[in-house]
């Protein structure tokens, strides 16, 4: 239920589409209290792997070059050279070699009396680097044990929504939101007419307007693992048109001041459709975006007879172009700096599949959804979720109980609207 503040009310002054003939404000809230859980989660070990391994030709340079700097002269270079098969795992005493290593050749640079002794040891500085890269270990932190919690959950949104109309049929409006505890600052513009709709704001991008996400549980959404992760999700600048039942918007993110993180392609586009086929209300979306390097495309169905509705979304991350490996570049008497190997890097496809479906009787709503997240050499991530609303007229009860990739989360609780 809306409050309209402002009605109607005469706008005298020029704008730049021409005098506007009517405009109105409305305001309307939201407000939830409940109870949400959480499952503990059990400990974690600490553990060390190294990117090395015995029999790693990489390696067998790391073991080949921990001694040979003593036996080199004070103005030659450190020559790294391919060792035998002999190499065994590397260790902690290995990199701490390497370090040892690394130290004298910067007190060389340092303590050089002359610049070819410093340019020698620059280059070595870059070889012995480049093998520290090599050895490093990667540390898995522990991690304790993680008791279930219970926390209470409230939260007030007023939201605020302005619309007009010039004299000659242009409609322009906003949607803004304030936020209990929160100090942002996000909103959206329009402007539309026969011509189709522009926005500008935060938005979703074009794609995401078209699949759509499935239908979620609970009071608080319980983490809302219905959703799909988006990489449009931040665009700020919209265009859409719908006509005959088919819809078409096209999205981007433009770069706002001095922000010079966004590189690349970063564009979305979607088209849906929507018709009655038999008595049932029937959807189909499609949608592709690109960011970067890396694309991604969508596509959902969607069907709904009388209380029913059921929706299956799909989509597929390629995560970027594959890199492929390169050798080790050993390094030389003349000066050349020793590079590491680098192995391929597949960036292998994200695919994400979900069904969501309701079931509508009066005032009470049943809803479950499933969503599984694969990605080949990472094991997979499964979300699924089931609860129910039920509408007392200005408030919802509402419960929800999600497995959040086997992390048990419930909620329950009221939502108002006023």
């Amino acid at each position: 239920m809306k409050n309209k503040l402002l009605a109607s009310s005469a706008i005298t002054a020029l704008t730049a589409f021409g005098s506007a003939a009517t405009a109105e404000i409305t305001i309307s809230g939201t407000a939830r209290v409940g109870l949400l859980t959480t499952e503990g989660a059990a400990a974690i070990t600490g553990d060390t792997v190294y990117s090395a391994s015995a029999g790693d030709a990489a390696f067998m340079e790391i073991v080949s070059s921990l001694s040979i700097y003593m036996s080199e002269s004070s103005n030659s270079h450190v020559v790294i050279t391919s060792a035998d098969s002999s190499a065994t795992a590397p260790t902690a005493g290995n990199r701490a070699a390497m370090t040892a290593l690394r130290a004298n050749i910067l007190a060389r640079s340092q303590n050089g009396t002359t610049s070819n002794i410093r340019s020698t040891a620059v280059v070595d500085l870059a070889s012995v680097d480049a093998i520290l890269a090599r050895i490093d270990a990667t540390v898995t932190t522990a991690v304790a044990a993680k008791s279930d919690t219970t926390t209470a959950e409230n939260r007030v949104r007023i939201s605020f929504a302005g619309s007009g109309e010039t004299d000659g049929g242009l409609t322009y409006g906003f949607s803004a939101r304030a936020d209990q505890s929160n100090s942002s600052n996000g909103g959206s513009q329009y402007i539309s007419g026969a011509f189709g709709k522009v926005s500008m704001g935060d938005l979703d991008g074009a794609d995401e307007q078209m699949a759509g996400n499935l239908a979620g549980v609970g009071f608080t959404g319980a983490g809302s693992h219905q959703n799909f992760a988006y990489q449009s999700a931040s665009h700020n600048l919209s265009y859409s048109i719908s006509m005959a039942g088919v819809s078409f918007a096209a999205s981007t993110d433009l770069v706002r001041g001095a922000d010079s993180t966004k590189t690349g392609s970063n564009s979305a586009m979607g088209i849906k459709w929507s018709g009655d086929v038999g008595g049932a209300t029937v959807g189909i979306g499609l949608g592709q975006s690109k960011v970067g390097t890396s694309s991604e495309d969508s596509i959902s169905a969607s069907v709904s007879m009388g209380g029913l509705t059921i929706k299956a979304v799909s989509h597929s991350n390629d995560n970027g172009p594959s890199v492929a490996s390169t050798a080790a570049s050993l390094s030389s008497a003349s000066g050349t700096a020793h590079t590491a190997a680098v192995a391929d890097v597949n960036n292998y496809d994200t695919d994400t599949t979900g069904l969501s479906i309701s079931y509508a009787m009066d005032s009470l709503t049943v809803t479950a959804f499933t969503r599984t997240e694969e990605t080949q050499g990472v094991a997979d991530k499964d979300y699924s979720g089931v609860g129910f609303a039920y509408n007392m007229g200005g408030a919802t009860l509402k419960a929800g109980f999600v497995d959040n990739n086997n992390i048990s989360v419930m909620d329950f609780g009221l939502n108002f609207s006023f």
